[in-house]
């Protein structure tokens, strides 16, 4: 009994990691953003999947959170990624190959990062096809089904709910999300990752640009509102988030969870947690971080044929043609040990120092990209493995899921928020800004016209036909509200591509809809239609059971000011 008293009085509280793994839909595209997603699986999913498995094997339950996009899970169970994938992996070790031929009389120590990286994808393919089956999800499922980590949802496609002009959008967002997730892994997400972090509190509200539609304000829903009645429990949020929150009066912690308060909600209020900032930016600002260490593998630099990287970062501040070669066993045996000890440290020092000033043990809770690990910081998957490691070892500190820590910890304190994100300066001006006021034309147009199917056509829910074009319609507008577009445009990252992508959804969708139109009024549509409609099908192959009856009314209408 006096040792349980001890180790009661020694544990100082949580470590809680959270993970967003995130793609828009690239599949059926070029192939530069088809390798979007198949780097993402080799160099991040897959060892993410392989660090989780080690631990586990080990008898360390890893305890994190990971959210999956639905529109990352529909990708990841396409047969046509699978077989993509398999041809990507088989090309990067011909490619691995041919370097090694190249530089085998010229430079053998490229020839041997040739070698790495021809085992490292050989390793990938072998893992992918026999290990788990072609299949990462139930990879996944099985690990949060033995209470190994816990999984959770976001925006079916990763929509900014704030900028949406329509709350039928957020609540098919949000539906679509809880639908797909539920056939993935097996149950509904009790948590929620917003995308871009971006909440907006009930309110009046207009379009922030001109349109067909108005500009006199009307009555929103809070986020927090569409996750309540979809009983989803609990959201993440930046530390500057919490800050700006009302109360003013109230010393607000990111170590502490929170009630957030709006319009009256018909179930169970919804909690938040906050990444901490300064235990967040340690990983994930190259400049000052980790990741940006001189020893590790520099992202950027790339041979100019096989596309592998060979070179490590030297200097953030250096040209590329500058840059020295990559020694593995630097990285590996030496900085990501020392890196992850200081940041295991970080951890327990900020756990005791709060405990010591408050008498409770709560949480450090950190919150990142997926992808940051392993695909933009390539040791990062390693990194994670002691830090977790270490962490479980500590009778001080332990690692717990979002879920575990609030059935242990309720929260009780109630905060008020403002519209936000986790973007530049922390509000929507990365999604809401004139460079891309043209994108948002186009949603909102596509917006109005779902609601008018939807409500035209409530009572033909037995006509296959119709439903079949109906459906197609919502997966493009779907695809064509993703906050990634306005993201890769205003920060000037791929743009062209964004932009090609809004504007072939949006004729997509309006070529859809007429077409929905004249079959539903008994008008003729030709031949070269349906051609169209299967091509849709083909191409943006996700979302097998969207419903139009969201788009028409809202399960729970906002409340009226008394």
């Amino acid at each position: 009994m006096g040792g349980d008293i001890m180790t009661k009085q020694n544990f100082h509280g949580s470590f809680v990691l959270v993970l967003h793994a995130h793609l828009p839909y690239v599949l059926h595209q070029n192939r530069l953003e088809e390798e979007m997603l198949f780097e993402a699986t080799a160099e991040t999913y897959i060892p993410l999947l392989e660090m989780f498995n080690k631990l586990v094997d080990e008898g360390v339950s890893p305890k994190v959170t990971i959210g999956i996009s639905p529109v990352l899970a529909e990708q990841l169970t396409n047969s046509y990624f699978k077989y993509k994938f398999r041809e990507y992996c088989l090309l990067k070790m011909q490619y691995a190959l041919q370097d090694q031929n190249t530089f085998r009389n010229v430079n053998e120590h490229i020839s041997g990062l040739a070698r790495m990286w021809e085992e490292f994808y050989s390793r990938t393919y072998t893992m992918f096809m026999e290990k788990y089956n072609e299949d990462l999800l139930s990879a996944f499922k099985k690990l949060q089904d033995e209470g190994h980590i816990e999984i959770i949802t976001c925006g079916a496609t990763h929509a900014y709910f704030p900028a949406l002009r329509e709350d039928t959008s957020i609540q098919a967002q949000v539906k679509m999300a809880v639908k797909t997730h539920q056939r993935h892994f097996g149950k509904k997400p009790r948590g929620i990752w917003l995308p871009e972090c971006g909440y907006r509190p009930p309110c009046d509200w207009s379009p922030p640009f001109t349109s067909d539609y108005g500009e006199t304000p009307y009555p929103r829903k809070g986020v927090e509102e569409f996750l309540s009645e979809n009983d989803i429990t609990y959201f993440v949020i930046d530390a500057h988030q919490l800050m700006r929150a009302w109360p003013n009066d109230i010393f607000k912690s990111p170590m502490e969870t929170y009630l957030v308060g709006g319009a009256q909600i018909p179930k169970k209020p919804v909690t938040v947690f906050t990444r901490d900032i300064k235990l967040s930016a340690q990983v994930w600002w190259h400049q000052v971080g980790y990741p940006g260490d001189a020893a590790y593998l520099d992202f950027h630099k790339r041979h100019e044929g096989s596309k592998h990287r060979y070179w490590r970062i030297t200097d953030n501040r250096l040209d590329m043609a500058y840059k020295e070669l990559y020694y593995p066993d630097d990285s590996y045996r030496h900085r990501v040990k020392e890196h992850a000890g200081h940041y295991k440290w970080l951890i327990a020092q900020s756990l005791k120092s709060n405990y010591q000033n408050t008498g409770t043990a709560t949480l450090a809770m950190t919150a990142f990209d997926a992808e940051l690990f392993g695909h933009w910081w390539f040791e990062g998957p390693t990194f994670l493995y002691y830090v977790i490691k270490w962490i479980a070892a500590d009778p001080e500190t332990k690692s717990a899921t979002c879920s575990e820590y609030l059935d242990q910890n309720p929260a009780d304190i109630w905060v008020h928020l403002h519209e936000s994100s986790w973007g530049r300066n922390y509000d929507s001006s990365t999604w809401i800004n004139p460079e891309v006021e043209w994108t948002w034309e186009r949603i909102y147009h596509a917006e109005k016209e779902i609601q008018y199917l939807a409500k035209d056509f409530a009572s033909r829910k037995n006509d296959q036909t119709l439903q079949r074009i109906l459906k197609q319609a919502i997966r493009e507008l779907f695809i064509l509200q993703a906050s990634d577009w306005q993201f890769m445009i205003t920060n000037w990252s791929t743009r062209d591509l964004a932009e090609k992508r809004v504007v072939e959804r949006h004729e997509d969708f309006i070529r859809l809809a007429k077409m929905a139109w004249d079959y539903g009024h008994g008008r003729n549509v030709p031949e070269e239609e349906w051609v169209f409609l299967h091509h849709c099908e083909m191409r943006n192959d996700v979302f097998p059971e969207p419903e139009l009856g969201w788009f028409s009314k809202l399960d729970y209408p906002p409340k009226s000011k008394e």
